[in-house]
């Protein structure tokens, strides 16, 4: 009895932990944002991720941005309010905007494989990156 409860708690254990979000700590930079190949716009976005202290920050094309992201529970991530510099870049301006208001949106993360995924409600991803700090 006791070694089928104990089989019993271990196999608990075990699916919480497949549900929890591996370490997403790291640098990544963005290659997708809305599906638009960020290579082919020659802008290198990028994200800084740190679980201590749920800090995001970066650059979204022209400027530094950064704040801090809720994590509820396993597989969330909730950005919260960001600060950002205010340049203004004319030729990068446009995939600025797309960008932060594609990260405003992100209720969901998956990191698999060196990508990070960040995806709305319904699964959808939003922006794809590549982790580069290995």
């Amino acid at each position: 009895m006791k070694a089928n409860f104990l089989l019993f708690g271990m196999m608990i254990l075990t699916l919480v932990a497949c549900n929890e979000l591996e370490d997403i700590n790291g640098s990544y930079e963005v290659i997708t944002v809305d599906g638009q190949d960020m290579e082919g716009q020659g802008i290198t976005v990028n994200i800084q991720m740190s679980e201590e202290g749920n800090r995001i920050s970066g650059n979204n094309g022209c400027n530094e941005y950064g704040g801090s992201f809720e994590n509820p529970e396993a597989n969330r991530v909730e950005p919260g309010m960001m600060m950002s510099t205010k340049m203004y870049c004319v030729e990068k301006a446009k995939i600025e905007k797309l960008y932060m208001n594609q990260l405003s949106q992100v209720k969901k993360a998956e990191y698999k494989n060196n990508y990070l995924k960040l995806m709305d409600e319904d699964g959808i991803v939003l922006i794809k990156a590549k982790r580069i700090d290995e």
